[in-house]
């Protein structure tokens, strides 16, 4: 449906625009023609699609429709509690390992609690890519990745692996594609391709079929740190502003 990287940056848009939205601004709220010219005028995918990622949404309960009493012809929408619920979930353990590194133990309290800071902290995300370009822009070789469905889950899940009998040798695993296929909802096909076009990378070696022996080259876990840095450097800031705006 969506790339990990488009689901982000539309992640954080909708949330920015959910707890902007104020009964004496009623436009600036979520509507389904809003997040559809922000994806188009941004390339980020066309109209259909991003109608049927929010129709999704709305399937799985974590956005509703509500009436617009300005004109019935919007579609207007709204992040249920069981949306803001599964964003906080994302977000926070990203906030406890930075709470490892920076003095923010206060953000990952916060977030829990204040709906008014984890708005700041979309809004702050949201407003980096308008006016930067995505993370991927400064580290593209990630777009390996994260121009595929569920590519960084896949990623992250072949470089933490180390359950027993999961590890061969020094940086060997065993990498069953039909068991990540089946965790994060795609195709065994899906996941193959992605290790393939890594290895042609020469991000990883494949000594088996079927994932039954990948050497992983430290190459990869070099891009891996390079993007989560980033990642948590922008978060970091977002952290920052919010404290000051929220």
């Amino acid at each position: 449906m969506a790339t990990d990287e488009i689901r982000l940056i539309v992640g954080a848009y909708v949330l920015s625009r959910h707890f902007a939205a104020s009964p004496v601004d009623p436009p600036a709220g979520i509507t389904v023609a809003d997040v559809q010219t922000f994806c188009t005028v941004h390339a980020l995918a066309g109209h259909n699609r991003i109608g049927a990622m929010l129709n999704l949404l709305r399937q799985a309960g974590y956005l509703r429709q509500i009436k617009d009493l300005r004109d019935k012809r919007i579609k207007r929408l709204e992040a249920t509690r069981a949306g803001i619920a599964i964003a906080k979930q994302i977000v926070t353990p990203y906030l406890q390992a930075l709470a490892q590194l920076q003095h923010v133990d206060h953000a990952v309290r916060r977030v829990e609690i204040d709906d008014a800071f984890f708005g700041a902290l979309a809004r702050y995300c949201s407003n980096y890519f308008l006016m930067h370009g995505t993370l991927v822009d400064l580290v593209p070789e990630m777009r390996l990745f994260m121009a595929r469905d569920a590519g960084f889950e896949i990623l992250l899940r072949l470089i933490a692996t180390e359950m027993p009998g999961e590890v061969l040798k020094d940086r060997t695993v065993h990498f069953h594609y039909g068991a990540v296929a089946d965790c994060f909802g795609v195709s065994r096909v899906h996941v193959r391709r992605l290790l393939e076009d890594a290895a042609e990378e020469g991000y990883v070696t494949l000594h088996a079929s079927g994932g039954r022996a990948i050497e992983i080259h430290p190459s990869l876990f070099e891009l891996v740190d390079n993007f989560i840095a980033l990642q948590m450097a922008l978060l970091l800031q977002a952290v920052l502003h919010a404290g000051n705006k929220a």
